[in-house]
C-alpha cells in the first residue's frame, strides 16, 4: 500500500465504500446460463476476482429483455419474479463477491442495432430505420418503445437490487443503444430525440431517471459511456462531459471507455498492444472537468504504477481493469502487499476477447465453443477460463525429483508449478540464460509487456529453490548422473529452412533480434505469417524498407480476430509493401525473384533477405530412449510449435498431473 497510496485510498460511491480505487470491469457474459457446469465457471471467475482484493467487481453482461436486447441466445430470465431457480442462481453472484469484501455490481445492457434476432418475436430496434452492414433490418424506436425500454431497464435494476447487488452498471457506450442516441454520427432522427445535443441526451436521461425512481436513492447507478467515438462526426470528450454534468443527482459514478463495438480496432474500443497504456485517461480527465460525479477509466491499464499515476494526477477517481483481471486476478492484493513485481501484466493480445477456445484442458468442460469464448482464456495465465477454482493447484501426493529440460517459457512455467506443488526441481538450459525464444522481446519495441512476462518468469524461478543449470546440454550420461524420477522435455522449436533456390543467401527472421546478421536498408521477408509480419513491422519501425512475400491469400493467417486486424493496420501505417498469393522462386545476390498469381514473375530489389516459413520441434528421441523407465512428458513447442499460450497450458497441465 505504501508504494501506491492514492490507489489504495477508499472511495465513497453512494452509501457504499470501495476499499480501494480498483474496479474489475464487466467481461462478456458471466450470467445465468443453462449448463450447470458453465454456470459454476462463471461463479468461480467472479469469486476469484473478488478475492483478489478489488474495490468493486462488476458482473457482465445482462440483457434487460429477451425480445430486442439479447445479444447472446441464452434462455430468458423473468425480471418480474422474486423467487424460483433463476432468482436464486443470480443471488449467488453478489454473495460470492461480497464475502470477500468487494462491492457488487451487475451490468445491464441494451445493444440497440447490435442485436441479432435469434428466434420468433425478436427484432432489432434503434434510433433510425436502417439496414446494418450484416443485413439486419432495424426499426426506428417510437414513443412506446422508449417507454418500454426505460421500464425494462428499471425492472432489471430493481430485480438485481432484490437479488443482493449493491448497484448496476448501465452500459451506455461502445455503440450500444445509449451511444446510438448520444452520438451525432449514429443518431439521424429529426424529432425531439435527434439533432441537437439536448435532444440526443433526452432518451438516456429519461432511462436513467426511470431506473433511479425504481431502485431508490441507496443503490449505485454507474454509467459506462464512450467518452469519444474516435470517428469524425462522433461524440467528443467535451460533449460527454456536458452530458455527465446533467446526470448529477441521478448517477453515482461514470465509467469512461471509448470507441464503437463493431469497429473495435479502428475506434480504439479495445486497446491493442500497439496503443499506449491507459489510452482513455485523457478523455476521463476532460470529463472530470465537467462533473462532480466520481469518474473511473478503463483501457489498457495493466500496472499499479500507471493506475497510481492516473488517480494521483486526477485524471480519474478510480481505475477499471478487464483483461488484466484474467491475466492476474490477484492484481490488487499483490500491489497492496508490495509484490507488484509478481503481477502478470496483460499482453493485450486478444486471446481472451472475443475468446479463442482452442483448448481441450478443462476441469468443467463446456458444451459449445460459444461458452468457452464467453468465459475467456489468457495467454499468460493458463488457469484463466479453465481452472477458476483458486485451490486448483493442490500439493503433490509424493514429492519427486523432476528434471525440466529447456528454460523457455514452457520449461519455466512447469518448473514454477512443480516446485509450488512440492516437487524438487532441476531446470536445465543449454544456453547461458533463461527465456528461450522470448529473447526477441528484449529488442522488439512492440513487445514490452511480453518482455515483462519473460522477465517475471525468470524472477519467479529465481525466487524459488529451483536448481537452475545453465550452459548445460542434457545427454544420456547427464540423466544417469542426475537420476531424476520424472523428466519433462521443453526443448522448443527451431526455424524451418525452406527448399528455395538460393536460400543460403538468406537468414532466418529471428536472427534479426540476436543481431547475428548485418541488415541492409531494403529487406524482403519470405513468409507473411505472424512471425514474418511482426518481424517485418519491427524492421519497418526501425528504419528499413520492408517487403513481405506470402503464398496464402491473406497475411498473418495463423493469427486471429482483433489482434490480426490491429497488426495489419499497424503494418499499413508503416507503408510496408506486401504480396499475397505469391511464390518465392529464387533468392539472388541483390534481389528476389517471385511469381505473383495473375501477374507473372517479378524481381524485387533486396539488400537483405529473411525467411519466416514456420518452425519445427526439436527432436529429443535420444533423451526419451535414455530415460528408460523414467516417465517422460513433453510440453510446449517440442509437441507442436505454437504460441505462448499453448506453452503455458501444456506446462501447467503437465505439472499438476505429476
Amino acid at each position: 500500500m505504501g508504494n501506491f497510496p492514492k490507489l489504495f485510498e477508499p472511495l465513497k460511491v453512494n452509501k457504499f465504500t470501495y476499499r480501494n480505487r480498483i474496479v474489475s470491469a464487466p467481461m462478456a457474459l458471466a450470467f445465468v446460463v443453462q449448463e450447470e457446469k458453465a454456470r459454476e465457471k462463471s461463479y468461480r471467475k467472479i469469486e476469484v476476482i473478488a478475492k483478489g482484493g478489488n474495490g468493486a467487481v462488476i458482473v457482465g453482461e445482462c440483457n434487460i429483455n429477451f425480445k430486442d436486447a439479447n445479444r447472446i441466445p441464452f434462455r430468458p430470465v423473468d425480471f418480474s419474479l422474486r423467487s424460483g431457480e433463476d432468482f436464486e442462481l443470480i443471488k449467488e453472484y453478489p454473495r460470492r463477491i461480497k464475502k470477500h469484501g468487494a462491492v457488487s455490481l451487475v451490468e445491464l445492457v441494451h445493444p440497440g442495432t447490435e442485436k441479432i434476432p435469434f428466434g420468433p418475436g425478436e427484432e432489432t430496434i434503434g434510433p433510425n430505420d436502417e439496414v446494418m452492414p450484416n443485413g439486419i433490418k432495424v426499426r426506428a424506436m417510437d414513443a412506446s418503445d422508449m417507454k418500454r425500454i426505460a421500464d425494462d431497464f428499471a425492472n432489471a435494476a430493481s430485480y438485481m437490487k432484490d437479488a443482493g447487488f449493491d448497484g448496476v452498471l448501465i452500459h451506455g457506450g461502445h455503440g450500444f443503444l445509449f451511444t446510438q442516441f448520444l452520438s451525432p454520427l449514429l443518431n439521424r432522427r429529426t424529432d425531439e430525440y435527434g439533432g441537437s445535443f439536448e435532444n440526443r441526451v433526452r432518451l438516456p436521461i429519461e432511462i436513467l431517471k426511470t431506473i433511479r425512481e425504481a431502485v431508490g436513492p441507496d443503490f449505485i447507478i454507474e454509467l459506462r459511456l464512450s467518452g469519444s467515438d474516435h470517428k469524425d462526426g462522433g461524440i467528443t470528450p467535451e460533449e460527454s462531459g456536458e452530458f455527465c454534468h446533467m446526470l448529477e443527482g441521478i448517477v453515482d459514478a461514470i465509467h469512461v471507455s471509448s470507441g464503437i463495438y463493431y469497429e473495435p480496432i479502428l475506434t480504439q474500443n479495445v486497446s491493442s498492444m500497439f496503443m499506449q497504456h491507459g489510452c482513455n485517461a485523457e478523455i476521463s480527465a476532460t470529463i472530470k472537468k465537467y462533473t462532480n460525479i466520481p469518474v473511473g477509466v478503463v483501457g489498457g491499464i495493466n500496472s499499479p504504477e500507471l493506475a497510481e499515476e492516473i488517480v494521483a494526477t486526477g485524471k480519474a477517481d478510480y481505475v477499471i481493469m478487464g483483461r488484466q483481471m484474467l491475466a492476474d486476478p490477484d492484481f490488487a492484493n499483490k500491489a497492496k502487499d508490495g509484490k507488484e513485481d509478481q503481477i502478470r501484466r496483460c499482453l493485450r493480445c486478444y486471446k481472451c476477447f472475443p475468446g479463442s477456445p482452442e483448448g481441450g484442458y478443462d476441469d468443467i468442460p463446456y458444451t459449445s465453443k460459444e461458452l468457452a469464448q464467453i468465459v475467456g482464456q489468457c495467454t499468460i495465465n493458463p488457469r484463466a477460463g479453465i481452472h477458476f477454482d483458486p485451490d486448483a493447484v493442490e500439493p503433490a501426493k509424493t514429492s519427486k525429483e523432476v528434471m525440466v529440460v529447456g528454460g523457455g517459457a514452457a520449461g519455466m512455467q512447469a518448473a514454477i508449478d512443480l516446485y509450488d506443488r512440492g516437487h524438487k526441481v532441476t531446470l536445465v538450459e543449454k544456453s547461458d540464460k533463461l527465456g528461450g525464444l522470448l529473447y526477441f522481446t528484449d529488442v522488439d519495441i512492440d513487445k514490452p509487456d511480453l518482455k515483462a512476462f519473460k522477465d517475471l518468469l525468470i524472477r519467479e524461478v529465481n525466487y524459488r529453490k529451483i536448481k537452475v543449470e545453465l550452459n548445460t546440454e542434457v545427454t544420456p550420461e547427464y540423466i544417469k548422473t542426475l537420476k531424476p524420477e520424472v523428466i519433462i522435455l521443453a526443448t522448443g522449436s527451431v526455424p524451418v529452412t525452406p527448399p528455395i533456390l538460393g536460400i543460403d543467401k538468406a537468414s532466418q527472421a529471428m536472427a534479426v533480434y540476436d543481431k547475428s546478421i548485418t541488415l541492409g536498408k531494403n529487406i524482403v521477408m519470405i513468409g507473411g505469417g505472424l512471425v514474418g509480419c511482426e518481424t517485418g513491422l519491427f524492421l519497418a519501425k526501425t528504419g528499413h524498407n520492408v517487403t513481405i512475400v506470402e503464398m496464402l491469400p491473406r497475411l498473418a493467417n495463423d493469427s486471429f480476430g482483433m489482434y490480426r486486424e490491429a497488426l495489419i493496420r499497424e503494418m499499413e501505417k508503416c507503408n510496408m509493401v506486401t504480396y499475397t498469393k505469391t511464390k518465392c522462386l529464387e533468392i539472388l545476390d541483390n534481389s528476389v525473384r517471385i511469381e505473383v498469381e495473375g501477374e507473372g514473375e517479378k524481381q524485387l530489389s533486396a539488400d537483405t533477405v529473411l525467411y519466416a516459413l514456420g518452425m519445427k520441434s526439436v527432436s529429443a528421441v535420444h533423451l526419451k530412449e535414455a530415460a528408460g523407465d523414467i516417465p517422460v512428458y513433453e510440453i510446449g513447442d517440442c509437441i507442436t510449435p505454437g504460441k505462448v499460450d499453448s506453452a503455458m497450458k501444456t506446462a501447467y497441465f503437465t505439472a499438476i498431473e505429476i
